[in-house]
């Protein structure tokens, strides 16, 4: 019997024993999270009841301002007056009605379907114009704000694809400038309208605006901004040539000297407002051709071509060829086609390069080899990504085993951006020297003083002298005698090469326009590279926009 107690006893202690250290266990639980709701996670408690009793109308993106060189905007640009009035107060009060009609000069009718749009609210905003000032006291006694709201892009935006476009509903950066940057952007130079709701003691669900509550709130103290290194004259004036073009485009202008990109666009435009129109369509809209998307460059690669039989003196100025307008390659008896059928006849190297001339160019290509053409490629930064900091920008490896027919004339698996093609002519234009291409200048505050530096201060001499002085006559002969003899007028003449890159669209055979260059000749200051997507319906040379834009930039 003892025996039968003290084995009871055993299992009573070591019940209490469980029971205490589940207790001690459960406590320790819960001063911990009253440690964590009270101290360490206050602030965000505190902020989730605010916004039950506070109600906003935002009266901006609430996020840094974008500008250009020149201290420009680039965004929130487009200004719009707006009354914020309580939606209860409209519906129950007549007088209120009146006013809200009279100032917004809308019927009832639409006044309501406007506010149907903004039912998670307990305010409404709804656009008026030029309001007096009487007016605008009148409507404040009856606990009615007017106030200015900036809209984050314009309904036609200016380096759309380059900026991007931020999400409706919370905000955020989705693309471009706007994803890329968007730590330093987002919950940045705040706006709004506050209005206190209350209610009945402990009820949360039938609040009410109080009298007097709704007021303007400014969060602009430590915004932060970003400075690009664009120029918004230019990116205008090239938007407006490009706009009249019926085919796609991408265009890159960068500042020979520094590396700057002045300008880049892409076509066909988006409207950054409206960026769910888009999602079906087959155009093309939200990829930014300048730096997304991979051509062939076709004869534009005979500037490497060149460059490499320069440099490994295989050839010199005196070079010659008889071009009978086409050639054998390889072993199975294929042929090259120039692009004149009837051939050119005997040409000096300023010829060949001029007319660009296929047959003489598979000659020096074979005379340099395949290893020697794409070691110059990556010399001249072609096969990596130029890196100026937004997420879709893409490259494509160099590939090794590329035949040399292909090689010689730009065409097959070889493929670049728009923006790597700008790389290698700024390399070109600046005497060999290379200064890497960005687009951010700095993050500034409100008045423009600088935070962040982001200039590069980077360089590296990549071609001889002797090379790159061959190199930049050979380009301006092609302005004035070649296949880009339509330039020869242009005021301060330039230095061009044109190409044809074949491609495939839909399963029809395609041909893309290239032309990059500097401009002008003498002492370049532009780095011009303009790409137009042939279509099934028509293949159309890049050359006039080209012009175009140097006219531009003439004046």
């Amino acid at each position: 019997m003892s025996r039968n107690k003290e084995s009871i006893s055993k299992v009573i202690k070591r019940r209490v024993w469980i029971i205490f250290w589940c207790s001690i266990v459960a406590y320790s639980f819960l001063i911990y999270r009253l440690v964590t709701i009270q101290i360490l996670e206050a602030d965000k408690y505190k902020e989730k009841a605010a916004m039950q009793s506070i109600q906003k109308v935002d009266l901006n993106s609430g996020r840094g301002i974008i500008y250009d060189r020149n201290s420009k905007p680039l965004t929130d640009t487009v200004k719009e007056q707006v009354m914020i009035v309580e939606k209860e107060s409209f519906i129950n009060d007549s007088e209120i009605r009146s006013l809200v009609e009279e100032c917004s000069k809308m019927k009832v009718k639409d006044i309501y379907l406007n506010i149907e749009k903004q039912l998670n609210s307990s305010v409404f905003e709804i656009k008026v114009e030029n309001l007096s000032d009487d007016m605008k006291k009148k409507l404040l006694e009856k606990n009615i704000i007017v106030e200015e709201k900036t809209l984050r892009y314009p309904s036609k935006g200016l380096l759309s694809h380059t900026i991007g476009h931020i999400k409706s509903s919370d905000k955020s950066g989705q693309s471009g400038i706007e994803k890329s940057m968007d730590d330093v952007l987002k919950k940045s130079n705040e706006k709004y309208v506050s209005a206190f709701k209350a209610g009945a003691s402990g009820n949360t669900q039938d609040l009410s605006i109080l009298k007097g509550s709704i007021k303007t709130v400014n969060k602009v103290e430590n915004a932060k901004h970003i400075k690009l290194t664009i120029d918004k004259k230019i990116q205008k004036n090239i938007e407006e040539i490009v706009d009249k073009e019926e085919n796609p485009t991408a265009v890159v202008v960068s500042d020979v000297d520094t590396g700057e990109i002045l300008s880049m666009s892409s076509r066909p435009n988006f409207d950054q407002n409206n960026v769910f129109e888009y999602n079906k369509s087959q155009k093309g809209e939200l990829v930014n051709r300048a730096i997304q998307s991979i051509y062939p460059p076709g004869s534009v690669f005979k500037i490497v071509v060149l460059y490499a039989a320069l440099e490994e003196g295989v050839i010199d100025e005196s070079y010659t060829y008889n071009c009978t307008g086409k050639t054998k390659v390889g072993k199975n008896g294929e042929v090259l086609n120039c692009n004149k059928k009837e051939g050119h006849g005997i040409q000096t190297l300023q010829q060949a390069f001029s007319n660009s001339c296929n047959t003489a160019f598979f000659d020096i290509a074979q005379k340099v080899g395949e290893d020697k053409i794409i070691e110059c490629a990556k010399k001249l930064k072609l096969d990596e990504l130029v890196d100026i900091g937004l997420d879709e920008e893409k490259s494509r490896e160099i590939p090794t085993d590329i035949p040399i027919r292909n090689l010689a004339i730009g065409q097959g698996s070889l493929g670049f951006t728009p923006l790597q093609i700008n790389q290698m002519t700024q390399i070109i234009s600046n005497n060999g020297t290379y200064k890497p291409l960005y687009l951010y200048d700095s993050i500034v505050d409100n008045n423009k003083k600088i935070i962040k530096n982001f200039r590069s201060s980077k360089k590296e001499d990549i071609i001889s002298p002797y090379t790159i002085t061959i190199v930049k006559e050979l380009m301006k002969g092609v302005s004035k005698d070649g296949t880009g003899k339509n330039l020869k007028d242009i005021n301060g003449g330039c230095g061009v090469k044109t190409g044809t890159a074949e491609s495939v669209s839909n399963g029809k055979d395609v041909n893309h326009g290239w032309i990059t260059g500097f401009y002008p000749e003498e002492r370049p200051k532009y780095a011009i590279t303009v790409l137009v997507e042939g279509t099934e319906q028509k293949s159309k040379p890049a050359l006039p926009v080209f012009k175009e834009i140097c006219m531009k930039l003439s004046k």
